[in-house]
């Protein structure tokens, strides 16, 4: 604001003027005023709007108390009653929202590095071999599928909610667990996730424990083409190389991606085996 002018307390301003003098629209200035924030006079020749310089310095304070989290339809409560009682605790909850903001980015933005490292790993990791620790996970079933035939997809209300809630789907993994002649899909999230995020997970979730892990990606292929046996390479290699599979281990995994790449068409998925 240019302050260069002193202006006394009879003079005032077009709705215009304070558009220009604040960087706010018109349509703004009016809703601070029908949401009792500040009040305009009429002109006495025209009706037009009129602002005298209070008001003007009203609608300055709004707006920053605004710029703070507070509601505009609040400010006149808070600026007429106990303001600054009203407006410590509006700003202690801002606080409380901004850390809590900026903790739900800190986990978003690793998980997002994470999934970038998958990605570039995806297909340059296929037929190697690595043993990982892999973190506890709780998942729900989705589907059963034999071969790229797949039985009607089975989600309940509570666990889809939970799963599609837009907080919660960036950590959520699209997994499998292999059988002899099936593979039962699934949604899951990992335990560090849920801890971190404060989640109350559906019943009809289960945890998978954590553990070291014999792990490889393998590339299931174009849709159609899938066999079973593309499973069989993990549990071959821990038998080739001397690894010692606890009995009734399940081969486990997480989609890594499925897309075209080069024109061909291509299902990357990382799997993992538990070892001792």
């Amino acid at each position: 604001m240019n302050m260069s002018k002193r202006t006394s307390a009879v003079d005032s301003y077009s709705i215009g003027e304070v558009s220009t003098l604040l960087s706010i629209s018109r349509d703004m200035i009016r809703y601070y005023e029908k949401q009792g924030a500040i009040r305009a006079s009429r002109g006495a020749e025209n009706n037009y709007r009129r602002y005298d310089s209070m008001e003007v310095f009203w609608l300055l304070e709004a707006m920053q108390h605004k710029s703070w989290g507070i509601p505009i339809s609040e400010i006149s409560g808070i600026r007429n009653h106990e303001y600054t009682i009203n407006t410590e605790q509006f700003l202690g909850e801002e606080v409380k929202r901004i850390r809590a903001d900026i903790q739900y980015r800190e986990l978003l933005a690793q998980r997002l590095e994470q999934l970038q490292m998958n990605m570039l790993l995806s297909t340059k990791n296929i037929g190697c071999f690595w043993v990982e620790s892999i973190p506890s996970a709780y998942y729900c079933h989705l589907v059963t599928g034999r071969g790229d035939e797949y039985e009607r997809i089975n989600l309940s209300e509570k666990s889809s909610s939970f799963v599609f809630d837009d907080q919660h789907l960036p950590f959520i993994d699209s997994g499998l667990q292999v059988e002899d002649d099936r593979v039962e899909w699934e949604m899951g999230i990992q335990e560090k996730y849920v801890r971190s995020l404060g989640l109350e997970i559906p019943e009809d979730f289960t945890k998978i424990s954590g553990g070291l892990c014999l792990c490889t990606h393998i590339d299931i292929g174009e849709i159609g083409s899938y066999n079973q046996e593309v499973f069989h390479v993990l549990p071959e290699y821990a038998a080739e190389h001397g690894f010692n599979v606890p009995d009734g281990a399940k081969i486990r995994g997480v989609i890594l991606g499925r897309g075209y790449e080069n024109g061909e068409f291509r299902r990357i998925v990382k799997i993992h085996l538990p070892i001792l």
